[in-house]
């Protein structure tokens, strides 16, 4: 959908995107000063709350440290109202095209009971201002503004092509059908239709607005996305319904005993002989203990994750054959070992 923004709102968004990825260059002076006072990253403990321990107190103590922790709270904490500052500026302009793409032949079906688990009531994931339902288009706020316009840049741009090879590790030519459990608005759904055009897909999610989103998207595009509101722990699809079952980036952001949950209906719903494949962050053990330290520091003690290392440090593969996958592996793509990528085969 075309739509320009306002000076005030694209610069505020430029701005807070050019401190995220420019204040980098800080953490690599920070590391180099603190090896230089001493610290041994060679034999640093593995046990997180013992590495933080160990590892916090002498970075903290470091200027260029400091600097780029003030730089990461501040974009953190201001990302979500900057882009829904941005929005507001542009509402008269933009609401009528995007409820128009809500009225074409996608539709989200709605949960009469909307599910409402522990970990997802009242969250601000990643410290988005009112979490993914804290405004009446908050679909469009995080999937265009915050994710393509704020996040993607940090990413070189790569963020969607990450997604996409996700749904190209699945080992299906052809699957006939397939559901994707944690859609958000959509952005991991667009490299599953792109890599199985032919394929009826299914997406569900717990936010009606970041769905309202996806379903633009899908209307916009001229695809046929069936998406509804669910919990990944009961999606209320027949069993031994999908060639395919998938999800990005949703299982660092639940509980272990949720996560075992979720692969129990994946594998309730895959059809035997089908796979289900989850696609997530790095995992804890693929990391050195000072690259460990750093990844859990941002993330689950100053990032708003707060099931970040309950997942990293979780086998997933396990967790599969424990919920009665007969196969399960689970490990990262490429040379980079990025993302993590669950592939579990139903026995059939």
């Amino acid at each position: 959908m075309d739509y320009t923004l306002q000076q005030r709102g694209r610069a505020s968004i430029d701005f807070l995107a050019d401190v995220r990825s420019r204040s980098d260059r800080l953490e690599a002076i920070a590391d180099e000063r603190a090896i230089a006072d001493g610290l041994d990253t060679e034999t640093l403990p593995d046990d997180p709350d013992a590495l933080q321990k160990h590892v916090a107190p002498r970075l903290e103590a470091i200027p260029e440290f400091r600097l780029l922790k003030l730089c990461r709270d501040w974009t953190l904490e201001q990302h979500g109202l900057v882009a829904i500052a941005a929005f507001e500026e542009i509402r008269d302009a933009v609401s009528p095209q995007l409820d128009a793409l809500q009225s074409q032949p996608n539709r989200v079906s709605y949960a009469d009971d909307p599910p409402d688990p522990d970990y997802w009531h009242g969250v601000e994931f990643h410290k988005s201002a009112g979490g993914w339902d804290g405004h009446d288009y908050m679909g469009f706020v995080h999937g265009e503004l915050i994710h393509r316009r704020m996040v993607n840049p940090n990413f070189f741009g790569l963020i969607y092509a990450t997604r996409k090879s996700v749904a190209e590790a699945a080992p299906l030519t052809a699957p006939e059908r397939i559901l994707e459990i944690g859609c958000c608005s959509g952005q991991y759904t667009q490299g599953v239709a792109e890599v199985f055009p032919d394929a009826e897909l299914w997406a569900c999610d717990l936010s009606p607005r970041q769905l309202e989103q996806a379903q633009r998207y899908a209307n916009e595009h001229g695809l046929n996305w069936r998406l509804f509101q669910a919990d990944g722990a009961a999606t209320g699809q027949p069993d031994d319904h999908f060639d395919l079952v998938t999800s990005y980036a949703m299982f660092h952001e639940i509980p272990t005993a949720a996560a075992r949950d979720v692969l129990q209906e994946c594998l309730r719903v895959t059809k035997p002989g089908g796979y289900t494949v989850i696609g997530d962050v790095k995992a804890y053990h693929a990391y050195d203990n000072y690259s460990r330290w750093k990844n859990d520091y941002w993330n689950q003690v100053h990032g708003g994750d707060p099931h970040w290392r309950e997942y990293a440090v979780t086998d997933l593969a396990a967790l599969a054959l424990e919920a009665g996958f007969s196969e399960a592996s689970w490990q990262g793509l490429g040379e980079h070992h990025y993302p993590y990528v669950l592939i579990a085969r139903k026995a059939g």
